[in-house]
C-alpha cells in the first residue's frame, strides 16, 4: 500500500494530511497534523510575512519531512493558499522554504480554488443543480451549477478571518455583527445572484460550515455522527448563532475541540456571512458537505487516475468502492450479493411494495453486507451496521444511511432491538423500518444462494402464485447446497413478506 501526503500552507496554519492509496484508484486518510501560524494577520497588516513566522513555518515543515521519511511516504504534494499571491516577500519566502526543507509549494490561483471547490463538492453530493457557498479564511466563493456544469462563479473579497481582522480592536458584538452584515450584503448584492431556492439546493462547504454542523447537532442532540449531507434549517442556525453571540466577539476564546479549533471571532464572522446569505437568497434548508479544496487537490495531484477536470459519474458507487477496498474481506462476494439482491428487489416489487426512494439503502447495505467481518465473523451483520453508521458515504442522505445500516443488521432478525431504532426516530420512520427488514431478508437470501462463493447461480426469475413466491434459479452446475441454505431463510421471509417461497 503506497503512502502519500498533502502539505498545505493555509492563511492561519500549516497542515499535513497523510493518505494510504489502495486499489490503484482509492484512498483513505490516515492522519492529519495542523500547526497554527497566523500568516494572515501579517498579510492584512503589511502584505509581508516576518522572519519569526517564516522560521516557525520551516521548523514545522522539517518536522513534516521527518515524519514522511519515517513513515515511508513516497509521494508528496505541496500547495499554498492564494492569499500568498498578495505577499510582497513571497518569492524569498518560498525560496527559503525550498532551501531549508526541499518542499516546493504550488500557490493556487483563485481559478484553481473555484475548480477544486466544484470538483470536491460535486463528488460528495448528487444534486442536479445547486449553489455552493464556500467560506475560506480569506475569501468567499459562490458557485452556481446545474446538470453537472458550472453556470456562474463569484469570488468575494471577504472571508471569516479577513472580516474578523477589520474589527480586531473591538468587543461590541452586536454592533460588529451589524456592520459586518452591511459589508457582506453590499458585496453579495453586486454579484446579482438569482436562483429559486425551492428548485435549487444550497450547499455549505468549508471548515466553518463543519463547525456549524457540529454545533447544531450538539444542541439538537442529533443521533447520527455524520456531517456530510446534514441538513440545517434557519431555526436551528439561529439557535447556534445565538450561542456564539452570548460568548462575545473574542479573539481569545475557542469552542470545544470537537466542534472547531478556530478562534471565536473568526467563527462569528463566518456565521455572519451565512446569515447574510440566508436573508438575501434563501430561507430554505442548507446542506453541509465535508469535502474541501484539499480533497480535490489530493484527488487530482496525488491519486493517479484522477484529474482536476474529471468528475465522478456515480458518487455513491465510488464512495462504496472506496470503503470496500479499505474494509477488504478475503473472498468477499459483496459485488455478487449486491447485483443479486438488486435483481430480487426488482422482481419481488409486487410483494414488498418498496419504491425507488429505498433503492440507495439497498445499494449501500448489500454492497457492504459483510464488511463487519473485519471486526469479527461472529455476528458480523451487527458490526456491518456500525461500520455503515460511522463511514463517510457520499451521495446518500442520512435516512438512506440509517436504513441501510439496519438492513445489514436485519440479515439476522433476532439482532434487532427497537430501542436502537427509536434513537433515530426524527430521521427515519415506520416505512423505513419496514424497508430495512425487507432489504435485510433479501440480502440474506442472496448471500445464501452464493454461500460457497462460487457463483454457481447466474440468474433468477420470480413468480408470485398466491401465497407462494416461486424462485427459479439458473445454473449450469449442481447448486443443491446453495439452494438448501437459501431454504433456511424461509421463516424470516415468511415473517417479513407474509409469504412462503420455493426455490426450483
Amino acid at each position: 500500500m503506497e503512502k502519500a501526503a498533502l502539505i498545505e500552507m493555509c492563511p492561519a496554519s500549516v497542515k499535513m494530511t497523510t493518505i494510504s492509496l489502495i486499489g490503484g484508484a482509492y484512498l483513505i486518510k490516515s492522519n492529519k497534523i495542523s500547526e497554527t501560524i497566523r500568516f494572515d494577520e501579517d498579510i492584512y497588516e503589511n502584505q509581508s510575512i516576518n522572519i519569526a513566522k517564516l522560521n516557525e513555518c520551516i521548523k514545522h515543515l522539517n518536522m513534516f519531512k521527518q515524519l514522511c521519511e519515517f513513515n515511508n511516504i513516497t509521494r508528496i504534494y505541496c500547495a499554498a493558499s492564494p492569499i500568498f499571491l498578495n505577499v510582497k516577500n513571497a518569492r524569498g519566502l518560498f525560496e527559503e522554504i525550498v532551501t531549508s526543507t526541499g518542499f516546493n509549494f504550488n500557490i493556487l490561483s483563485d481559478d484553481d480554488e473555484i475548480k477544486y471547490v466544484y470538483n470536491a463538492i460535486l463528488n460528495s453530493v448528487e444534486p442536479n443543480k445547486a449553489v455552493i457557498l464556500y467560506i475560506n479564511p480569506n475569501n468567499t466563493l459562490v458557485v452556481n451549477f446545474a446538470k453537472r456544469n458550472i453556470i456562474s462563479t463569484h469570488i468575494l473579497e471577504f472571508g471569516a478571518n479577513s472580516l474578523a481582522f477589520k474589527f480586531k480592536d473591538r468587543t461590541d458584538t452586536e454592533n460588529i455583527i451589524k456592520e459586518m452584515k452591511a459589508i457582506i450584503k453590499e458585496q453579495f448584492e453586486k454579484i446579482n445572484l438569482e436562483f429559486n431556492s425551492e428548485e435549487i439546493g444550497v450547499i455549505g462547504a468549508g471548515q466553518y460550515f463543519l463547525a456549524l454542523s457540529r454545533l447544531v447537532r450538539k444542541i439538537t442532540r442529533y443521533p447520527l455522527d455524520q456531517d456530510n449531507n446534514f441538513c440545517i434549517n434557519k431555526k436551528d442556525f439561529d439557535k447556534a448563532f445565538n450561542i456564539l453571540k452570548e460568548n462575545g466577539f473574542d479573539r481569545t476564546k475557542r469552542l470545544a475541540a470537537n466542534i472547531s479549533n478556530e478562534r471565536l471571532d473568526n467563527i462569528i464572522s463566518s456565521f455572519v456571512i451565512m446569515e447574510a446569505f440566508f436573508e438575501l437568497y434563501s430561507n430554505e434548508n442548507l446542506h453541509i458537505t465535508t469535502k474541501k479544496i484539499s480533497d480535490a487537490v489530493i484527488a487530482s495531484k496525488i491519486l493517479k487516475e484522477t484529474t482536476v477536470e474529471s468528475n465522478t459519474a456515480d458518487v455513491l458507487e465510488t464512495s462504496l468502492e472506496n470503503i470496500r477496498f479499505y474494509y477488504n474481506i478475503e473472498d468477499s462476494n459483496a459485488e455478487w450479493v449486491y447485483n443479486f439482491t438488486r435483481n430480487l428487489f426488482k422482481q419481488t416489487s409486487i410483494i414488498h411494495k418498496l419504491t425507488r426512494k429505498h433503492f440507495k439503502a439497498l445499494r449501500i447495505a448489500s454492497a457492504m453486507y459483510d464488511c463487519g467481518k473485519r471486526v469479527s465473523f461472529e455476528n458480523h451483520s451487527k458490526y456491518s451496521k456500525d461500520i455503515i453508521l460511522n463511514s463517510k458515504i457520499y451521495g446518500a442522505s442520512h435516512r438512506d444511511i440509517i436504513t441501510a445500516a439496519f438492513a445489514c443488521q436485519f440479515q439476522n432478525l433476532e439482532n434487532f432491538q427497537l430501542s436502537e431504532w427509536i434513537k433515530y426516530k426524527n430521521i427515519v420512520d415506520e416505512d423505513d423500518l419496514m424497508a430495512a427488514r425487507k432489504i435485510g431478508v433479501l440480502i440474506k437470501l442472496s448471500e445464501s444462494l452464493d454461500c460457497n462463493k462460487q457463483q454457481k447461480i447466474s440468474d433468477v426469475n420470480c413468480d408470485i402464485l398466491g401465497e407462494i413466491v416461486i424462485i427459479k434459479v439458473k445454473t449450469n452446475t449442481d447448486a443443491s447446497y446453495e439452494m438448501a441454505e437459501a431454504e433456511k431463510v424461509s421463516p424470516a421471509f415468511k415473517k417479513v413478506f407474509n409469504k412462503d417461497f420455493q426455490i426450483i
